[in-house]
């Protein structure tokens, strides 16, 4: 079964970012964009990391991808975990790994939900490293415990299509369970109530029964906030 593919990746490729570049008409930055500038050319780091995102989305500005990464490198150089997994999703568009890998160790080691998941990803593919499954589920795991449902969802897929060794449709159920109730909506929720459907219709009564209540007596970190 195929892993899904990290959410902010693919919304960089949709909206044009880093990589593809769609081009907003808008010539001059808005006032609000303007404000943002002069905070990021103070050092202010929320403020790099804004202005990226602006520059990268064409959000009251015209999107440039150079100046998008810019930004985003120097957020990503203070220390900034968001700026560094926006850093690492834009090489990672442009495969190129093992730069992406980079900068989704420095925002994984600030538990950054979503580097991690992706972090985990390239572990699991073999992208940028020698592919390593133990190594992507640790990660997926951790991501998950953080709260991330597209890692729930994949630790799942793992489970069920014996990714780990011998298939357990119990276990990749209660993952997938757990993806759909945490996850807010979207493609992630769509393919994980799909799956628990199907958990529905294959797995005996009292094998469901385990895996829903194995679900739900577990709780994200985040959740336990």
């Amino acid at each position: 079964m195929q892993r899904v593919v990290p959410q902010y990746f693919i919304g960089m490729l949709i909206l044009g970012g880093l990589l593809i570049g769609c081009a907003s008409q808008q010539t001059q930055p808005d006032p609000e964009v303007q404000k943002l500038i002069a905070k990021a050319e103070s050092g202010d780091t929320e403020a790099q990391f804004k202005l990226g995102a602006a520059y990268d989305y064409g959000k009251g500005v015209r999107s440039d991808g150079n100046e998008a990464k810019k930004w985003y490198r120097k957020a990503a150089e203070a220390g900034h975990a968001e700026a560094q997994n926006s850093l690492g999703s834009g090489y990672q568009a442009d495969k190129q790994y093992e730069e992406a890998i980079i900068w989704y160790e420095k925002a994984a080691k600030q538990n950054h939900a979503l580097a991690t998941n992706n972090l985990g990803y390239l572990h699991d593919l073999g992208l940028g490293v020698p592919k390593d499954r133990q190594k992507g589920y640790a990660l997926y795991l951790r991501a998950a415990e953080l709260g991330w449902a597209e890692s729930m969802f994949n630790l799942g897929q793992m489970y069920g299509s014996g990714q780990l060794g011998q298939a357990d449709m119990v276990k990749g159920c209660m993952w997938a369970i757990r993806a759909l109730k945490y996850s807010k909506h979207g493609r992630v929720k769509e393919q994980a109530a799909g799956t628990v459907k199907y958990c529905k219709q294959t797995l005996s009564t009292e094998d469901y029964k385990k895996a829903e209540q194995d679900a739900n007596s577990w709780s994200p970190q985040s959740a336990l906030r």
